[in-house]
Parts: C-alpha cells; structure tokens; sequence
C-alpha cells in the first residue's frame, strides 16, 4: 500500500464494506496519504486544515490492524487524547459508526466534569480504544485505573488545541508514563509551539502536510454584510428568519454569545447559547437538542468551531469576526461536513470591511456582498 490510494478497495473487506454502508466511495487527501505511514506504526505528523477528515484518517489504518480481545478486561490498545469532551464524545461515536458490524472491540471516552469514582467503575472492564482528555486521562494514569501495558498508539488529535487550552504539561507527562510507542500527531494549525511538541514527542515523523486548497471551502457561498454595530441584532434575526433553518451564530466571547442568545429569544426566535464556561451536562444536552432540530439556533464560541460534526449544518453566520485567522477557516467549514452546497454569513461593521480581502484569501473564495 501506498499514498496513492484513491478508492476503498484496497482497505480491508470488514472497513471497505463499513464505510460503503456509510455513504463513502472514496478517501479524502488526508485519509489517502496517512493510511500507509500509520498502518505500518511510524509516528506521523498531520498538518490539515478543518473538515479534510482527519478523524477518518488515523482510526481507519488503526482499526483494520486490532484485534477483538475477547472476553474478561480489556486493556487499552489505542489511546486518541482530545481538548474537549464534546470532541471526544463525537470521535468515539465515529469510532463506533466504523465498529457497527464488528463484535469485540470496545471503547470509552474519559473526560472531566464526571465523577471520577463513577467512571472508575464504568471502566472496570476495559476498553481495546480510549478517547479521553489530557487531565482526566492523567487522573486515571495516577490511579492506576488506565493500564497501558499493552498500548500500541497514542494519537494527539486537535494538537494545536490542546496546548492552546494549556494541556502541554499533562500530554508530556503522559507521554512519559506511557513510554515509547507509536505517535500520530494531528493539526490544524503549525506553530512554534506545535512545531517543539512534535520535535520533542514524535521519532522520526511522516510529514504530511495537505496543501489548503484541496480541503477549502468550495462547496460554500460566502456573502458579507456591512452593518453598524447597533443594528447587528436585527439584522441577524432578519437573516434567521428570512431562511428558518438550522443556523450556528458564532461570536467571540461567551457573554456576546448569552447576550446574543438572550436577544433572539426576545425576539421570538428559539435559539440557545454553547460555551465552555458552562456546565457538561447543559451543554450535552443543548447540543443534543441543537442536534435533534429542536431547537433552530445556536450561539457559540469557538469552542463549536473545531471539530464538531452536525451533518445537517448548511449555514453559519459570524456575529464577531475571528480575533484569530486560522478560526474563519474552522467557523465556516462546520457548514460543509458532508459536501452539501452550504453558506456562511459575515456581519461586519463599516471599519470591518477591509476584512472581506482577508477572509477571501483565508478561504480562497470571492466573498459577495448582501
């Protein structure tokens, strides 16, 4: 096996069949140059923009290798550390998508905000993969209630992230305490601190790195609206209500978010508000609800811009204009996870506009108008 692989017919009959009873006939870009690094257990370094479909990429190459434990404890054989239970809990359910038609092969997620001693006793049994944050997987390592004698990989997915958030001390002390085993580092973004990460953790990496061209946004139709700031709000409702469907408001911080949510209410509009500053279950169940269409509007943080997959989503509107470059790509990609034609909505204000040229050449697409 090679990089070249364009089709699924060189994967193994179990995962071939699986993800042809999903709807795909085909690898992404990211998929097709990191199966074989993978599958063969060199460390690896994915550099990849959002919605190229880097959660598919490390868990099809490792699932065909495992092998069914059996019955009694499991002990973990791949561990995937992610910044954030929502990530988490949508990974492994990917995981559990792909697993639907094999028997054996359990997983787990380990996140904070539970009570430990409860998890404690939902992992007693084990699991053959784990998807857990960094802490709480630390918490777990101390207690000696995660065993990872029989680890094989350790995947770093949303690395970027991660240390961001501020995990970087608890990913090396993992790191340490699990010892020397296959690493697969992936990323959005590569910065310094990205960079001395895997210099320090990963032997001799696969470099891949997929040009931003092949995974920009082309199936979305961007448009711009030059607003004053005071009429922001009703603007945005007019936009709600002028196409009522499912909409994710992005804004900058979490009270622009509550204040936000608290406006369109006001106006008779069913939305809620996500941040991380929030409690885990609230938050669970907003997103469920946002998930299941009962409730038509969400007004979040970045903390919905990275990763997170509701497949129905064909449109964002950014209330705030990302304080950070790399977030207009990961905002607006969260319309266009399953390749529908999608658009996403900038409200800027006159001393704003300048920003269109930057968003374009962000996205690599003409932005219209309104």
């Amino acid at each position: 096996m090679n990089e070249t692989v364009t089709t699924l017919e060189k994967l193994n009959e179990r995962m071939r069949q699986r993800l042809q009873e999903l709807g795909i006939q085909e690898l992404s870009d990211v998929q097709k140059r990191t199966y074989e690094p993978i599958k063969r257990g060199a460390d690896v370094l994915v550099h990849a923009a959002a919605a190229s479909g880097k959660t598919y990429a490390y868990l099809i190459p490792l699932l065909e290798e495992i092998t069914p434990q059996g019955k009694g404890k499991h002990f973990p054989l791949i561990l995937v550390l992610l910044p954030t239970r929502e990530l988490a809990v949508q990974s492994a359910r990917v995981c559990r998508d792909l697993l639907a038609k094999t028997e054996g092969i359990r997983t787990a997620v380990l996140c904070g905000k539970e009570d430990m001693n409860a998890q404690v006793r939902a992992f007693s049994k084990g699991a053959d993969i784990v998807f857990a944050t960094p802490a709480r997987l630390l918490d777990h390592l101390r207690r000696h209630t995660f065993k990872p004698k029989m680890l094989k990989t350790l995947v770093l997915d949303e690395a970027d992230m991660m240390l961001s958030m501020g995990f970087e001390e608890e990913i090396r002390t993992i790191c340490e305490e699990i010892g020397p085993l296959q690493k697969v580092l992936l990323s959005a973004t590569y910065d310094e601190k990205t960079m001395a990460l895997c210099t320090s953790l990963l032997n001799e990496p696969v470099q891949i790195e997929v040009a931003q061209e092949t995974v920009r946004t082309q199936n979305i139709i961007c448009y711009a609206r030059i607003v004053r700031s005071d009429q922001k709000l009703d603007v945005l409702a007019a936009l709600i209500r002028k196409k009522p469907q499912a909409v994710l408001v992005f804004c900058n911080k979490r009270r622009t978010a509550d204040f936000v949510n608290e406006q369109l209410r006001r106006r008779g509009i069913a939305s809620d508000a996500i941040h991380s500053d929030m409690d885990r279950r609230k938050r669970t169940q907003i997103l469920s609800d946002f998930r299941n269409r009962r409730l038509g509007v969400l007004c979040a943080t970045d903390v919905l811009s990275r990763g997170i997959d509701i497949s129905f989503l064909s449109r964002v509107i950014l209330f705030d204009y990302p304080q950070e470059a790399a977030a207009v790509l990961h905002r607006t990609a969260r319309s266009s996870r399953n390749m529908q034609v999608s658009e996403a909505v900038f409200l800027l204000s006159p001393e704003e506009k300048r920003r269109i040229r930057e968003a374009e050449n962000i996205l690599g697409t003409k932005i219209r108008i309104l």
